[in-house]
C-alpha cells in the first residue's frame, strides 16, 4: 500500500492575500509613503481617544511615522479594487518596541514564547471609513493570526475602556481569534484610574 509522503503546504504568512473586493499586503520594510494616506484617518479615529481615556491611546505625528519605518514592525496594508490603500494594520515580535507595554510582564507570563520572538503585539489598526461595509478588518486580523500561528506563539492587544466596551473591539476582535483561528482569548491585566476631588467641606474627624 503506499504512502502519501507530500509535504504539508507551508502556511501563507506574507501574502498577498486577494479578498473579492480589496488585496491585503504585507511587509517589514519602511513605508513612509503611508502616512500621507493614514495619518489623517489615525486621528479621526483616535483623536477623540484623548478626552475619553485616562491614560494616552494616540500616537504623535512622529511616533506614527516611527512606526511605518520600524523594519521590526510588519505593515498589513489593504489595498481597494483600484489599488488605493484602504486599511492598515502593525504587528511585532519586539514588545519593547510597544512604549506602553512592559516586555518583562510578556518574558515572565510566556517564557517559552518569549525566548522564540513568539510574542506579538497588535499596533494600529485602521480601516477607511468606505471599506468598513468590506470585512477588512476581520480578514486583516486573521491574516496576523496565520503570523501567529505559525510560530506557536501568542498575540497581544489592548483596548481602551471606551474602545472595549462602548464599541466592543474587544469582544469583535476576540471573537475573530477565537472563532476563526482556534485561540484562547482572555484579559490578562487591567489598570483603574481614580479621582479624588476637593468638596470645599469640612473634614470630618472622628471623635
Amino acid at each position: 500500500m503506499g504512502h502519501d509522503m507530500s509535504v504539508p503546504e507551508a502556511p501563507n504568512v506574507d501574502g498577498p492575500w486577494d479578498f473579492d473586493t480589496f488585496t491585503l499586503v504585507c511587509s517589514r520594510r519602511a513605508r513612509p509613503d503611508l502616512k500621507a494616506t493614514f495619518w489623517a484617518l489615525y486621528e479621526e479615529s483616535f483623536g477623540p481617544l484623548r478626552t475619553r481615556a485616562a491614560a494616552r491611546q494616540v500616537l504623535t505625528e512622529s511616533e506614527f511615522e516611527a512606526a511605518l519605518d520600524d523594519p521590526t514592525t510588519w505593515k498589513y496594508v489593504a489595498l481597494d479594487s483600484h489599488g488605493v490603500p484602504a486599511g492598515l494594520a502593525t504587528l511585532t515580535d519586539q514588545v519593547s518596541t510597544m512604549p506602553w507595554i512592559s516586555p518583562e510582564y510578556f518574558a515572565h507570563r510566556y517564557p517559552d514564547e518569549a525566548k522564540r520572538s513568539a510574542v506579538f503585539y497588535i499596533g494600529v489598526l485602521l480601516v477607511r471609513p468606505d471599506m468598513r461595509g468590506h470585512a477588512v478588518f476581520a480578514r486583516t486580523v486573521n491574516c496576523m493570526a496565520e503570523r501567529v500561528t505559525a510560530a506557536q506563539g501568542v498575540a497581544a492587544f489592548d483596548f481602551c475602556g471606551y474602545n472595549d466596551h462602548d464599541l466592543g473591539l474587544g469582544s469583535a476582535t476576540a471573537k475573530i481569534l477565537s472563532r476563526d483561528n482556534a485561540f484562547e482569548v482572555s484579559a490578562v491585566d487591567v489598570q483603574t484610574y481614580y479621582v479624588a476631588r476637593a468638596t470645599g467641606r469640612e473634614a470630618r474627624t472622628d471623635s
